[in-house]
């Protein structure tokens, strides 16, 4: 899995319906700009706006276009576990590399329900495995005790994306090639100088693929980096509404990401 990753949003037509054509042109803008990961069907992909039918129909789409020298992953998360398990099952067949689990939303699972449910999709797949913690949305945060539980039992759990408290995971150890997401784009710099994190999945690369790209290889390499111009770009990109803003600056390339589904006009 690589160690940097752009989450891309998912094309919507000016109805709301799906366009999976529409990833075509940001594939390419991607790839042309030297990123090598993408993240489908994440938040930037405004994956709980769609139904499990839709996200089925974003699998058979790569399928049939198989993009050639880009690593693809694909966001999952279900409130309930049977949605999960038939999007898993879809990807265990498919072109897609690496799955990322996230929590379900809303129900607020226990650590040990959320264990299980992790547990229960791991065992219809082979593939390499992201979790992906996100408290702010989900209402759930897995502790760095149940991390360290699942990545123990489950070697092909390879990474892990956390938007919540990275700090807390410093004193755990884990596995030397477990690579540590940052989710998102803010204090980057200071998360990988402070050991934080070892990774990162992106959102302002859908707009600074370039910077974004050259920025992570550099602190990879533990060389100095200027955090200010970093922070000021993830800022315009984040101000008002990240989704929103990456749509309209695709749309404005040409590219047809279309609108976002309301509530977000």
């Amino acid at each position: 899995m690589k160690r940097l990753n752009v989450a891309i949003p998912t094309p919507f037509h000016g109805d709301e319906s799906l366009h999976v054509e529409g990833f075509e042109g940001i594939v390419a803008y991607q790839k042309q700009n030297g990123i090598e990961s993408l993240l489908l069907s994440g938040s930037t992909g405004e994956q709980h706006s769609m139904s499990i039918g839709e996200r089925l129909e974003i699998i058979r789409y790569f399928d049939q276009q198989r993009f050639q020298g880009i690593e693809l992953i694909f966001g999952v998360s279900a409130i309930r576990t049977r949605d999960a398990v038939t999007l898993v099952q879809a990807l265990e067949t498919s072109v897609i590399d690496v799955i990322l689990i996230g929590f379900p939303p809303y129900i607020r699972p226990t650590q040990q329900q959320a264990i299980t449910y992790v547990e229960e999709l791991l065992s219809h797949t082979t593939k390499p495995v992201a979790l992906y913690n996100n408290p702010g949305r989900t209402g759930f945060d897995l502790t760095p005790e149940s991390l360290y539980t699942l990545i123990s039992r489950y070697p092909n759990i390879v990474g892990y994306k956390e938007t919540g408290d990275l700090q807390r995971h410093l004193p755990v150890t884990y596995p030397d090639e477990f690579i540590m997401f940052a989710a998102g784009d803010v204090n980057v710099v200071e998360h990988f100088n402070t050991g934080r994190c070892n990774g990162l999945s992106s959102v302002a690369g859908n707009i600074y693929p370039q910077e974004i790209r050259n920025a992570v290889s550099r602190l990879l390499q533990k060389e100095q980096v200027d955090a200010d111009p970093i922070e000021e770009k993830v800022s315009r990109v984040i101000s008002g509404h990240a989704i929103i803003n990456i749509k309209q600056h695709y749309n404005s390339l040409g590219i047809h990401a279309g609108i976002c589904r309301a509530p977000l006009l």
